[in-house]
């Protein structure tokens, strides 16, 4: 039976959907439904409910990622679910990969990469400022109850950090993306895949004329956007509000050579150039 343990993250869900995200066994909770004592949530299954002093009903569950992301602490915007999950499969990050990921923000999107490289696979996050590096490694350490051991943190310039490990996909959310392709590039082995955010078009715009530059093929750009719908007895209706653009997606494909010097393949129909 997994039930939960002393100082393990437990999200209290309303009947109505309102979530905290608390500590089991950790004195007392307060909110507008009333008080509850987190000692009660110790020892108690993931799903059944405690009763406030209001007479309220809130759930116990064990947050989700995503539950996790819209919760913890941060100091720049982090990057949404539903591009997490974007760059996840248009990234293909799987177990056993090698990522570098530059600019490392509070953490959310490492998270979901740790997670998807497993054991054997490895994360080497590489954040210059050492606040937002801080900051990440403790939300990291407080999702996973540790420090992960497939993570890197490095503090530093990754256009000026010398990469002598070779990665398989190179993870981006940079102001200037296009400055770090040559560092990155060097680190990238040839397949391997470079994914970037980037919030305006016209960063997007540079970026993949910075990525044609150094031998990359089938870049592709994209945005998604997500809407939630009310949905009951008496309505199925779109809600008012959406998560509409966050940013461009460029995902890019490393080739062996510049395409500069990929050699022109000539149509033997076509009429030869005098």
């Amino acid at each position: 039976m997994n039930t939960f343990q002393p100082g393990e993250l437990v999200l209290l869900t309303s009947q109505k959907g309102k979530t905290w995200l608390v500590r089991a066994g950790s004195g007392s909770f307060s909110s507008h439904l009333g008080d509850v004592d987190l000692q009660e949530v110790v020892g108690r299954q993931e799903g059944e409910w405690l009763e406030t002093n209001q007479g309220a009903k809130v759930f116990l569950f064990r947050p989700s990622l995503g539950d996790y992301i819209h919760k913890l602490k941060r100091r720049t915007q982090v990057i949404y679910p539903k591009d997490i999950g974007a760059f996840l499969v248009y990234g293909d990050i799987g177990l056993g990969d090698v990522v570098l990921e530059s600019g490392i923000g509070s953490g959310a999107l490492t998270l979901a990469l740790l997670r998807a490289v497993g054991p054997s696979g490895r994360v080497i996050s590489v954040e210059i400022r050492p606040e937002f590096a801080q900051l990440a490694r403790k939300n990291i350490e407080v999702f996973f109850g540790k420090t992960p051991e497939n993570h890197r943190l490095i503090v530093g310039d990754v256009t000026a950090l010398p990469l002598a490990t070779r990665v398989d996909r190179v993870v981006l959310d940079l102001p200037e993306p296009w400055h770090a392709v040559g560092a990155v590039s060097a680190a990238l082995r040839t397949g391997g895949l470079l994914i970037s955010l980037s919030p305006q078009v016209g960063q997007v715009q540079i970026m993949w004329q910075e990525l044609r530059r150094h031998g990359y093929a089938n870049v592709t750009t994209f945005e998604l956007l997500k809407r939630n719908w009310k949905i009951d007895a008496r309505r199925a209706r779109p809600e008012d509000r959406m998560i509409g653009h966050t940013g461009f997606i460029t995902v890019a494909k490393k080739i062996a050579h510049t395409l500069e010097e990929v050699p022109t393949i000539r149509d033997p129909e076509a009429p030869v150039p005098t």
